[in-house]
């Protein structure tokens, strides 16, 4: 009885030890968290070691750089200094001294007078009729207010009452003359300026001499133009 007993319990016992015994073992996994890869690549550079931060940051070597600032800046000093050269030299000598030249020489004086007294004798005689004397006193009130003054620089006409009224202009602005002969050697003439606008002259005493002086400071194609065709009383 006591063995039947006993086998009875090893017969029970043993599957349940065999069981125990051949059971597989079942693992957790745990879960690593790799706070380096939490960490973005840029904070994880900062707080890297030293060693792991000469790989990641790249910083050029301070030679070089110094080295290619020196050389930037020397090449900027030297096309500034050759910009002043440039705007040194833009203006040429000859200009230079063309300007210099005519800023110190004299202005020559040709002609400064009232119109010629031809103007006169037509209209004095004239007085003999009562028409005739409103011209003759026009004539002989240009006679005492009107002055022309012609120089190598300028023409200036001073005319109106008491002669305050001035009008004057310089030879670069002249872009065509014409010109008309009177019987007793004067002559009127018309400027036309560079604006459009219109200057007049009547009555020039020395009227041959006064052109060839004042063609001789206008400008070359002015002078060539005149001559062939700005005297209108040429047939």
């Amino acid at each position: 009885m006591t063995i039947s007993k006993s086998l009875l319990t090893v017969a029970v016992l043993a599957p349940i030890a065999s069981t125990t015994a051949f059971a597989p073992s079942i693992h957790t996994p745990t879960l690593v968290v790799n706070k380096a890869a939490s960490i973005p690549q840029q904070q994880t550079v900062l707080f890297a070691e030293d060693g792991e931060a000469s790989e990641a940051v790249f910083a050029p070597p301070a030679a070089e750089s110094v080295d290619t600032f020196d050389k930037v800046e020397s090449l900027g000093k030297g096309s500034a200094k050759a910009k002043r050269g440039r705007r040194k030299g833009t203006s040429p000598a000859a200009s230079t001294a063309t300007k210099a030249a005519a800023s110190l020489t004299p202005e020559e004086v040709f002609f400064e007078g009232p119109p010629a007294i031809t103007e006169t004798i037509i209209p004095t005689i004239s007085i003999l009729t009562v028409v005739g004397i409103i011209p003759a006193a026009a004539a002989w009130a240009r006679q005492a207010w009107v002055r022309y003054k012609i120089t190598s620089r300028r023409v200036r006409v001073n005319s109106g009452i008491g002669g305050k009224e001035m009008a004057e202009i310089v030879y670069p602005d002249i872009v065509e003359l014409r010109t008309v002969k009177r019987l007793f050697g004067d002559g009127d003439m018309v400027v036309f300026l560079r604006d459009g606008a219109k200057f007049e002259m009547r009555n020039i005493p020395n009227f041959e001499e006064t052109m060839d002086f004042i063609l001789e400071q206008v400008d070359e194609d002015v002078a060539k133009t005149y001559r062939k065709e700005g005297d209108v009383s040429k047939p």
